[in-house]
């Protein structure tokens, strides 16, 4: 028996066969429009999202996960393994890592260890991957999040946003606020490190813009894994794993796409580059 089993939740991005493999809990965040409630990725396709986000003049609301669902979830590992790590979506993006923190309380604090990932999409799936791999390799519980700690200060994101509007209309704009109120044509790119969303520069064409997100990534220094993640952006996100191949000759660029939660407030469009 894995002394460890591991809970996420659903803005990791995981393909559905990727999560299966590694036998992890994923708890699904919550998006209501125009009063309906749906279940991130169980109720609404990342394809049907992005179609009608483009459309509707009404922008979807997130919300946390219930405290009942990672219950269940922290509920469900225990009946296989002697303790729980469960890496989340970054505390200051989100209250979803608050409420797994109660979960923990309420189900088994002294068995339930919940970690703030600091970041979302392919890196926050990274650290959920690596949880996984340490926990099958016989590693105890507290020195496994000593090692997601250590591992979540070299996580960051480089992303290149069609539109700052959706990130303003979702409240979650932060110091990118800078970039905000330029002209329409500019294309904003955004770093996300600690949970922080900060300005990074802003490029005058898209085509400028995929390049310049390419030189950032190189200037970031030695990486372990590059992801590159979309939101209904498919053909520029090929150009940019495209770019990073050739600067990368040796390592697998990854791919992902980015689910309708992280995707309401970077709005379809946007390109990212997760680095570790």
């Amino acid at each position: 028996m894995t002394t460890v089993g591991v809970v996420t939740d659903s803005t990791a991005d995981l393909q559905p066969a990727l999560q299966e493999r590694l036998g992890l809990g994923v708890v699904p965040l919550i998006i209501n429009w125009d009063g309906k409630t749906f279940r991130d990725k169980l109720d609404l396709s990342a394809g049907e999202f992005y179609r009608r986000l483009r459309t509707s003049k009404t922008l979807p609301r997130t919300g946390a996960p219930s405290l009942a669902a990672f219950e269940s979830a922290f509920r469900e590992q225990l009946k296989q393994h002697e303790a729980v790590v469960s890496v989340n979506l970054a505390a200051k993006l989100s209250g979803t890592y608050e409420v797994a923190r109660k979960a923990a309380e309420s189900v088994d604090p002294r068995r339930i260890a919940v970690v703030d990932s600091g970041s979302v999409s392919v890196c926050l799936g990274w650290l959920a991957e690596m949880a996984t791999t340490l926990a099958r390799q016989g590693m105890g519980l507290h020195e496994l999040v000593e090692r997601l700690e250590e591992a979540r200060g070299r996580l960051r994101i480089l992303a290149l946003l069609e539109t700052l509007e959706f990130l303003k209309r979702g409240g979650r704009i932060g110091r990118a606020a800078a970039l905000a109120g330029t002209l329409l044509s500019v294309k904003p790119i955004l770093s996300v490190r600690e949970g922080e969303v900060a300005p990074v520069e802003r490029v005058r064409t898209m085509n400028g813009a995929l390049r310049r997100l390419v030189e950032l990534v190189v200037a970031q220094g030695p990486v372990e894994r590059l992801g590159v993640i979309d939101s209904d952006a498919a053909a520029n996100a090929a150009e940019v794993e495209k770019q990073l191949r050739v600067r990368y000759p040796d390592l697998s660029v990854e791919r992902g796409e980015l689910g309708p939660v992280v995707g309401t407030h970077g709005g379809p469009g946007l390109v990212g580059v997760g680095i570790l």
